[in-house]
């Protein structure tokens, strides 16, 4: 998340999904900060989306992704992750992987929390492909045993969760409360195929470089 630009459209997005959520439960949001950010820009986000920080370290390259990711593992209430990109499937080592999280720590966040689901901004989407890209994340998702909605605005984001209870009820939330039209929503249970809405303990481990060229690094 870059601070510098807090209170834009995206972060209106951002504050809306939260709030249509809020029944679920508290929430924590784990910012994945790639720059310095001052305690009063801290404070700020935290009023803005109405949630606790889960931490303030900065993910940069070369660091121990999984000491980054400890917190949201640990996090017994619902986590959002907000990283400055989105979501890449591939671990990479390249300079743009502090502003991802990786497909293989998705699925350890909320493998470690079954009982509570995970949200997460994804803008690392091509121009005139996102449903296509957030499908295929979805099946990644679900391949690994776990459920997910996509939001497909200019800003999406994916919601992924062991309980298959939890993430029915999370989307019932999302679509009464953001008012959002049904094919907004794409949804996706482990093992079936993903589509659009037809209504109005794993540990946290570092990701490693697939070098598959499959996304841009």
């Amino acid at each position: 998340m870059k601070l510098e630009f807090l209170g834009d459209s995206y972060d209106l997005v951002r504050q809306c999904l939260l709030r249509s959520l809020a029944s679920l439960g508290p929430w924590a949001t784990h910012p994945m900060f790639t720059e310095f950010v001052s305690p009063e820009m801290v404070d700020a986000y935290d009023r803005f989306l109405g949630t606790r920080v889960l931490s303030r370290e900065i993910l940069a390259r070369g660091v121990d992704r999984h000491v980054c990711f400890a917190p949201a593992c640990e996090c017994d209430d619902h986590v959002f992750l907000d990283p400055d990109t989105g979501i890449r499937l591939a671990p990479t080592e390249g300079k743009r992987a502090p502003a991802h999280v990786f497909g293989p720590e998705l699925v350890a966040v909320a493998r470690a929390r079954p009982k509570r689901s995970t949200l997460v901004f994804d803008q690392s989407l091509a121009r005139g492909a996102k449903r296509g890209q957030l499908e295929d994340k979805l099946s990644f998702l679900a391949d690994h045993g776990l459920h997910a909605i996509a939001c497909v605005s200019h800003a999406c984001f994916v919601l992924v969760g062991a309980d298959h209870s939890l993430v029915d009820r999370a989307f019932e939330d999302l679509e009464r409360e953001s008012r959002w039209p049904g094919e907004r929503f794409l949804r996706r249970s482990a093992g079936k195929k993903a589509k659009p809405s037809m209504t109005s303990g794993d540990r946290c481990s570092p990701g490693r470089s697939s070098g598959d060229g499959s996304e841009p690094v």
